[in-house]
């Protein structure tokens, strides 16, 4: 039988090559940097971007950089640094927490509402599972979408068995498991479930669990009383220019969205969810996994799962993300997950369009035209 012959390359060849892709890697990322760049300055020059944000490429940060102003009447500029808060994007925190539990044994996804929470009303408590609550398909009606709430309850505290009680008790609007109906409520008594089982505050867990062995040093729990450096304020939007945001009483948020952090720190937060640190890769399967279909996409615990297509290539490409909105601020971090890139984007100004922004940036990841 006749040998195949194969192509030997010279040494210095070889070399020739390593240290062309070396040295062409990170032209390639400063390239799509600049790109990135140009794309958020037109944002921000339209007034339609303030704040932080972040672009991971392969798992290396190739961007990073503040738009405008963190406070506007002290004129602070944002830095990729500044505390911003997060909203919705709480809600990731507090799934990974509830897994946590669940891998120490200390709570069942199949386990029922009312053997957490002896309060609760028993006749909607013994239907309700902590899955049901994770993935909005609970049935219990959000008390974010109550007649007035934010006009007439949004500045009150509360403790969090009273609001329990008092706003997350209503009756059901369909039974457990039938469709997916984003709800605050849900994530509400899921942390009222973690502060009953682990026997300490839903803030002090998250300290303890999460943001301590990661060393996110900048983000934790939004207390209004309290001195946070680097704390972004929040304002509006309107014809007539930018005004304070309405105070809210982050008692009210809790663990469905009350958490600050930084574009730095979710760079660290998207890096530990590729590791064990926090949680089995068996059990970490079960964040990502779309458990209920909402709309073109799905609802994982904490996450929204989908498939994007890339319009040139036709690529369909893994993304794992969340959004936030809250007084003043909107949020989104989004996981290309089978090439390890990152976008987060944190806003100050009211609500924007960081899912447009978000898409013309991934498009420059993937070298296609945005």
């Amino acid at each position: 039988m006749k040998k195949k012959s194969r192509l030997v390359l010279p040494g210095a060849l070889i070399a020739f090559l390593i240290l062309l892709f070396a040295f062409s890697s990170p032209i390639f990322a400063q390239d799509k940097a600049a790109k990135i760049d140009g794309l958020l300055k037109l944002y921000y020059d339209y007034g339609k971007f303030n704040g932080a944000a972040l672009v991971a490429e392969g798992g290396r940060v190739i961007y990073k950089k503040g738009f405008g102003l963190a406070n506007m009447e002290w004129n602070i500029p944002n830095r990729p640094d500044t505390k911003f808060r997060l909203g919705s994007m709480t809600k990731q925190f507090t799934s990974m927490l509830i897994l946590q539990l669940v891998e120490e044994g200390k709570i069942s996804l199949e386990g029922k509402l009312s053997e957490y929470l002896p309060y609760y009303r028993e006749d909607t408590g013994k239907k309700v599972t902590i899955h049901h609550l994770l993935t909005h398909s609970s049935g219990i009606p959000s008390y974010t979408n109550l007649q007035n709430f934010m006009d007439e309850v949004s500045r009150d505290p509360y403790g969090v068995e009273e609001f329990v009680k008092k706003y997350c008790s209503g009756d059901l609007e369909f039974e457990p498991g039938a469709r997916f109906n984003y709800n605050n409520s849900g994530y509400f008594i899921l942390g009222a479930v973690i502060e009953k089982v682990a026997g300490r505050p839903y803030e002090k867990v998250l300290e303890e669990k999460i943001f301590r062995p990661l060393g996110m040093k900048n983000s934790g729990y939004d207390q209004h009383g309290s001195i946070i450096p680097d704390r972004a304020a929040g304002y509006e939007r309107s014809l007539e220019g930018y005004t304070n945001a309405a105070y809210l009483d982050m008692s009210l948020p809790y663990a469905a969205g009350s958490l600050y952090s930084t574009a730095e720190d979710l760079f660290i937060w998207d890096q530990a969810l590729y590791t064990d640190k926090l949680l089995s890769a068996k059990m970490k399967e079960l964040l990502f996994k779309p458990h209920i279909p909402m709309g073109g996409a799905a609802y994982g615990y904490g996450w929204g799962v989908r498939k994007n297509k890339l319009p040139q290539s036709k690529r369909e490409v893994s993304v794992i993300s969340h959004s936030g909105g809250i007084n003043g601020f909107n949020t989104l971090i989004e996981r290309y997950v089978d090439d390890k890139h990152l976008i987060v984007l944190l806003n100050n100004t009211g609500g924007t369009s960081l899912r447009e922004m978000s898409t013309a940036i991934c498009r420059i990841l993937y070298d296609e035209p945005f």
